[in-house]
């Protein structure tokens, strides 16, 4: 019989190599990137302008191929200066290529409600690294991250534990102590399909409206430490979308960036995650082999975010201090004039 259920699951697995996934509820993403029109690419990177755009670099470093269309062939990253609508505007590419570490991307270029853009190259975020390869150590250098803070839990950390080049500063900060990645804290129940969907939502958003709370001295001092440092910080979890989400989303709130903004681009996630989540719901097909009672549609809440979930951390922040601004302030010890520092120093 064991033999039999193992000829299944191989039988299966083969059949559903290739196949394309569908999603089993409707699935939102971000289309805050679509404007951002610079693609990287292995010898350089291309940028996409307007028509009443124009690209402020030395014409020598660049070849039109096309109208509007310009490569810059150049093996470091590039923040490119952009005349639009007779204001200065800087453009780079937001999702950075890794072999092994996904959801990669930089959170500048975002405008906050006085229309100053985060810079580009300080904020970095990601899913784990313990998967870099070497040979990509020099690309992590080039982006000048000098920082790298990993949310995770021990028992994470002890399983894929970072990779990273020799002077690059690791910091562990656990700001929630049962913050393991939801599917795997409940991967049993799910297997067992004790776990309904409007449950796994819930699960979802009850642990976010308790992360930025439950310790905020610990969330001050990743502030402290994003917001203080002169060199680039990458800070993870595991998917780079839960834990990271969440602290990406009070960095950008600190800088004043509207409450859609940051919503949009927390949403990114699931624009960088897709062939992730997808191969994890083909493994979940041939487990279902094993485990009748397994909803894809759980899975599938464990795997993507939703803006609701975003939404709750903000509830829980509102519910325990009245405002986010009362709880940079209250919570995060960061005064009006220490925000407006920051605002000054991490935007242009």
């Amino acid at each position: 019989m064991r033999y039999y259920t193992l000829f299944k699951i191989i039988f299966i697995s083969t059949f559903f190599v290739g196949c394309s996934y569908q999603t089993y509820q409707p699935i939102s993403f971000s289309d805050l990137d679509k404007n951002d029109n610079v693609t990287e690419s292995k010898k350089g990177y291309m940028v996409q302008l307007a028509t009443d755009e124009k690209l402020v670099l030395d014409q020598s470093t660049h070849v039109e191929t096309e109208v509007g269309q310009y490569f810059v062939k150049t093996n470091e990253r590039q923040v490119f200066p952009v005349i639009s609508n007779h204001d200065t505007v800087y453009r780079s590419n937001r999702h950075i290529e890794f072999k092994k570490v996904h959801n990669f991307r930089d959170m500048g270029g975002i405008r906050n409600k006085d229309g100053k853009q985060v810079i580009w190259g300080h904020f970095f975020r990601s899913g784990h690294l313990s998967k870099l390869k070497e040979k990509e150590y020099a690309k992590l250098e080039n982006l000048n991250v000098k920082t790298v803070i990993d949310l995770r839990t021990d028992k994470e950390i002890t399983k894929k534990p970072d990779r990273i080049p020799e002077g690059v500063t690791y910091k562990n900060v656990q700001v929630y102590d049962d913050s393991e990645d939801m599917f795997s804290k409940t991967k049993k129940d799910v297997l067992k399909g004790r776990v309904t969907p409007v449950q796994s939502d819930s699960l979802v958003m009850e642990f976010y409206k308790l992360y930025m709370t439950e310790n905020p001295q610990l969330v001050r001092e990743i502030m402290d430490d994003v917001f203080e440092s002169k060199e680039a910080v990458l800070f993870h979890c595991s998917a780079g979308k839960d834990r990271t989400g969440m602290i990406g989303a009070m960095i950008l709130s600190i800088l004043e960036v509207d409450r859609e903004t940051i919503i949009s681009e927390y949403m990114l996630s699931n624009n960088y995650r897709v062939s992730e989540v997808e191969g994890r719901m083909k493994l979940a097909k041939v487990g279902k082999v094993i485990f009748p009672k397994i909803n894809y549609q759980v899975i599938e809440n464990f795997s993507w975010i939703k803006p609701i979930y975003i939404q709750a951390m903000f509830e829980g922040i509102e519910k325990e201090y009245g405002s986010v601004d009362n709880y940079i302030e209250q919570g995060l010890k960061i005064s009006k004039e220490k925000r407006a520092e920051y605002i000054q120093k991490f935007t242009y």
